[in-house]
């Protein structure tokens, strides 16, 4: 008679143990889908949060003064949003966020680069013209 309550208090054991399991399961499975329109304002919010955050004087004097290893580096460098934005938040709230975060912040960085070469190479080219002019007006 024992080993019938053991097989039933075994069974209970195991039943409990699978319960509690899958709460954690079902919860994760029944959480919502982002909308479109949820997706575009997340996106937004990012965008406007890497124009503020990332430093368009550095990546433009980074053109500026090494010209194209500059814009190499603005392109090839990939700002991640800070993670306090993002604690509390759900994954696809994250993903959506970090994504959008890291190609904005991605082209300010290579744009204000390439922005600096071209004042950079502009600098250039009047001081090369200006020196030729200038030799040939009074080298005679």
């Amino acid at each position: 008679m024992l080993g019938k309550f053991d097989s039933i208090k075994k069974f209970g054991v195991l039943l409990g143990i699978l319960l509690v399991l899958s709460i954690p399961l079902n919860a994760i499975a029944q959480q919502e889908k982002l909308s479109t329109q949820e997706m575009q304002e997340i996106c937004a919010q990012a965008k406007a949060d890497a124009k503020r955050d990332v430093n368009s004087t550095l990546w433009m004097g980074a053109g500026c003064l090494i010209t194209w290893v500059g814009v190499l580096f603005a392109y090839v460098i990939e700002p991640s949003p800070p993670a306090s934005r993002l604690l509390g938040k759900s994954a696809e709230y994250t993903a959506v966020y970090t994504d959008c975060y890291k190609e904005e912040a991605k082209q300010i960085q290579t744009s204000n680069a390439i922005k600096g070469a071209v004042i950079t190479l502009v600098v250039y080219v009047i001081g090369y013209g200006s020196c030729c002019l200038l030799g040939s007006l009074g080298g005679g």
